[in-house]
């Protein structure tokens, strides 16, 4: 696959839309800058206080590294910035070096064409396993709260992030539906697909350290994945953990760029 500027384009919208949803919760600030997004939660972690470039606008940048000083200093963490590759100049990487802001790991983005599916099960068979869509405020606030634990963050940080599940737009979950899996009627896993102009995104896919090993985040993969495609979607994509990466290779995934990051502090 190649990735060509439209499609890098549609693919930074998707990650734009996934994340700009949590600036929407109570008590968030969500700001749509040329090229640019600033979202910032009361959740305390640098994942749900971020920028995200689409585009290297120097008014935007400037914007969002006022914004990002304001949020760190105010809510006391780190502020995690993505830059993805039509933002990612050497001139921009000199500006935010010398704003102070550290460079972080790469996060690949990948992308699978999900006609694909036709040559696999749409779920492995897995016996126990149920996967249902979190309807209510109440359940999107357990998926959030399973959301924290499977990735294993800070405990503390599952209330905080519950209470903004629950508390975003009801009306955005239309394209943003979330998925919780059920092992023996216990929940173990999440997922959830985001529809953005014609792409599946992919996201929060993670499971339990206990129920681990047994195929359910690859469940929870091709599920998010199969409704996409049923919405009309004719690619998928999402961002890798070194832990997931080798999962979503085995179904057809390939990265097609990396977004560069970085710390503002």
């Amino acid at each position: 696959m190649i990735a060509d500027r439209a499609l890098v384009a549609r693919m930074d919208a998707s990650l734009m839309d996934y994340w700009g949803t949590y600036g929407l919760a109570e008590g968030g600030r969500l700001e749509k800058l040329r090229d640019a997004l600033f979202m910032q939660t009361t959740i305390p972690h640098s994942l749900f206080n971020s920028v995200i470039l689409s585009g290297h606008d120097p008014d935007a940048t400037e914007t969002a590294l006022g914004l990002g000083a304001e949020c760190a200093r105010n809510a006391g963490v780190p502020v995690l910035w993505r830059v993805g590759p039509a933002a990612d100049t050497a001139g921009l990487r000199a500006r935010l070096e010398d704003a102070g802001l550290k460079p972080g790991e790469p996060h690949p983005a990948m992308l699978a064409d999900l006609d694909d599916l036709d040559d696999m099960p749409t779920e492995p068979v897995i016996d126990g396993l149920v996967i249902k869509t979190a309807k209510g405020p109440e359940e999107r606030r357990t998926w959030g709260r399973l959301t924290i634990a499977s990735f294993e963050m800070e405990e503390s940080l599952g209330e905080a992030m519950g209470a903004c599940e629950a508390t975003i737009p009801p009306d955005m979950f239309g394209d943003q539906p979330r998925y919780t899996a059920y092992l023996d009627g216990e929940p173990v896993a999440v997922s959830s697909l985001v529809m953005t102009d014609g792409i599946a995104g992919i996201y929060a896919v993670a499971t339990l350290p206990r129920a681990r090993a047994r195929g359910i985040g690859t469940a929870m993969t091709l599920h998010a994945m199969a409704e996409g495609r049923r919405r009309g979607a004719r690619m998928a994509t999402l961002q890798a953990t070194s832990m997931g990466r080798p999962v979503y290779e085995k179904i057809g995934f390939r990265t097609i760029f990396d977004y560069q990051t970085y710390l503002q502090a």
